[in-house]
């Protein structure tokens, strides 16, 4: 097993979508940011300030995290996890 350090906040869960196909979405509250050890095959993917990490109940939360997305790439890359 894989994991993968970030300091996150959470920032909503992503419940699904409503008959007319719209995200039904709750915002959360912003709170600081803490340190999370996250298992690397539970994040579906990055975005230069955002992570999205599949949850119970086929939710999905995005989390702001501390760093950009070419530190992520670096820090995975010198993991070992393949980009291409």
């Amino acid at each position: 097993m894989a994991y993968f350090t970030a300091r996150i906040r959470a920032r909503s869960v992503h419940i699904g979508y409503d008959d007319q196909g719209q995200l039904i979405k709750q915002d959360l509250p912003q709170t600081e940011f803490v340190e999370k050890v996250i298992k690397l095959d539970r994040i579906l993917s990055f975005t230069e300030d955002h992570l999205f990490v599949a949850c119970p109940h086929d939710t999905v939360q995005v989390w702001d995290y501390e760093g950009n997305l070419a530190e992520v790439k670096q820090r995975l890359t010198a993991a070992g996890v393949a980009m291409v």
